[in-house]
């Protein structure tokens, strides 16, 4: 397994979870960061004893001392600064959503297939031993045939987060912030119920709530997926919601109250699995996670970099997400 040097290409909260979770990683060591002032480069790299601050995204990229790219910027310079990454020979882990469509997640790719680099988009509740079983579970038969899921990931950010979420240029909305996990998870049962790669929805509707500059606040989702599933999706930046997963088949059902991508799942703890199949009692299954799910990621980046792409997250995983939100935001109508 390879061990990486990272640099940290934005100072924001999301990039201080990573650099936790590097911190308690076993193949990760934190080498820089860089930030759009050098004073929050230097208050970065205070905190978390960074040998390196940088006041440019450029500066970093030129390090030799750096191997791989944590991106955390918002959504809309995902694309550039990956590519930049990529053309820079440094590997790629990139915040979701990966961009802020289909095409330009296209040239990202391109992008790393010709400068042979790694590139993995940053869903790390994939990584996490919840989803995994949550897969067993399904591809095992508990429940039978899967005949619907139905996700909601959707929280109220206030008035401070709210700013770059409402902020068109900046890839604001619910349905790229937070609904991109609804489609991924949705999509992921399918694959595990279906036994299909990559899918994607034959047909996806919607309906928003959008703000006067066209964002999408909270957002609901319908798919049609393959095997004749149906989804049903919740999302929002300015909606509290009881963010659950639930899948129905046949012979039963599986909640899981506490999805993978919550805060509270997010340090080494239990996390549960209800299955309760159409007759006798419902029996919750308990998954235990040794690891925070950061160095989890981390470490997931180290052990697949020599392939270039990491299997729970292929290239192909990551534009079938994509398009189909792109699919989504046009059936809401998005303006941004």
């Amino acid at each position: 397994m390879t061990n990486l040097r990272w640099g940290l290409l934005a100072a924001g909260t999301i990039a201080a979870e990573f650099a936790k979770g590097v911190e308690r990683s076993r193949h990760g060591v934190l080498t820089a960061v860089a930030a759009r002032t050098a004073e929050r480069a230097r208050d970065f790299a205070t905190r978390f004893d960074l040998p390196k601050a940088y006041d440019s995204y450029e500066n970093l990229l030129a390090d030799p001392e750096v191997d791989a790219i944590y991106i955390a910027t918002p959504h809309a310079l995902h694309a550039e600064w990956a590519i930049r990454a990529a053309e820079a020979g440094k590997h790629v882990l990139c915040e979701k959503p990966l961009t802020v469509n289909a095409a330009e997640a296209e040239k990202v790719i391109d992008a790393a297939r010709r400068n042979d680099v790694f590139l993995m988009e940053a869903f790390m509740y994939r990584l996490h031993p919840q989803t995994r079983r949550l897969v067993e579970l399904i591809e095992s038969g508990a429940i039978g045939e899967v005949r619907a899921v139905d996700v909601t990931f959707s929280f109220d950010s206030g008035a401070n987060d709210a700013a770059r979420l409402a902020d068109p240029a900046l890839g604001g909305g619910g349905i790229l912030d937070v609904g991109c996990y609804c489609t991924s998870l949705a999509r992921l049962v399918a694959q595990a119920a279906t036994g299909t790669a990559a899918a994607e929805p034959t047909s996806v509707t919607g309906m928003a709530r959008l703000t006067g500059r066209g964002v999408d606040e909270f957002a609901m989702g319908l798919l049609r997926l393959p095997g004749g599933i149906i989804a049903q999706l919740s999302c929002g930046y300015r909606l509290s919601q009881d963010d659950h997963i639930r899948v129905y088949g046949t012979t039963g059902r599986l909640s899981v109250p506490k999805p993978a991508w919550t805060h509270e799942m997010r340090p080494p703890g239990v996390s549960t699995i209800v299955l309760t199949p159409e007759t006798g009692e419902s029996e919750v299954i308990e998954i235990e996670a040794t690891e925070d799910v950061f160095a989890r990621e981390a470490d997931h980046v180290a052990r697949h970099v020599a392939d270039r792409q990491a299997p729970e997250l292929t290239w192909a995983e990551t534009i079938a997400n994509m398009r189909t939100l792109d699919r989504w935001r046009a059936a809401v109508g998005y303006g941004g």
